[in-house]
């Protein structure tokens, strides 16, 4: 019984050659066209399971123009306010707006920022993909999140909005812990964030503001 041994293998090469030719058939079916706007280059891709649109716009979406502007950032692209990401599958369509802005201040200094401004807004204790407050909104969720990019020597801040079931499918070690996720963000601030800093913490950056980007 010695080729039982093998099966394993077998199965595991099997279901390899099935995804290679998976991904042909997929990628030679696959369309992309790109189209420059104003405010930047928007794709268009279309395969035989649905399609994805990417387009920058220039007037910054009014649900992410509520969440308060670090002071003295920059845009991550100086002429696009945000991208729209749409993808497009039998009957369904979800939506992603989001924003990415960067800053030379020290992480820290940026996140404890956001904790002071947006203290309603639950933490989340996962930091694999960066530091992160959500929002759960009515027709999904807005998302800050706070990442350092050590090889530019400056800290990026990411504003979004992703549709409910971003809580669900999101990439990174939460996919596995799905309910860890949804717990929190239904937990009350005061459990989730108990390190919260005090205002008086950074003077220069307690106050609220609203400014365009440069």
């Amino acid at each position: 019984m010695a080729w039982l041994a093998l099966v394993p293998f077998v199965a595991f090469a099997l279901a390899f050659l099935v995804g290679v030719v998976f991904l042909l058939w997929f990628a030679k079916r696959l369309k992309i066209t790109k189209t420059q706007t104003k405010a930047g280059q928007a794709m268009h891709f279309e395969s035989p399971v649905g399609t994805l649109d990417m387009r920058p716009e220039e007037k910054l979406d009014a649900r992410l123009a509520s969440i308060p502007v670090y002071p003295g950032c920059l845009r991550e692209t100086p002429l696009s306010a945000d991208t729209v990401s749409e993808l497009h599958y039998g009957h369904t369509t979800l939506q992603a707006v989001s924003a990415e802005y960067w800053t030379p201040d020290a992480e820290e200094i940026v996140w404890e920022f956001y904790r002071r401004e947006l203290p309603d807004w639950p933490r989340n204790l996962d930091e694999s993909t960066g530091k992160e407050l959500i929002h759960r909104e009515a027709d999904g969720v807005r998302l800050l999140r706070v990442t350092r990019q050590k090889e530019k020597d400056r800290t990026v801040i990411e504003t979004c909005i992703k549709p409910l079931g971003f809580i669900f499918f999101r990439d990174g070690p939460t996919t596995s812990k799905p309910q860890r996720l949804a717990a929190l963000l239904a937990t009350p601030h005061s459990t989730v964030s108990p390190d919260l800093p005090p205002r008086s913490a950074h003077p220069r950056k307690n106050a609220r503001t609203t400014h365009t980007p440069r």
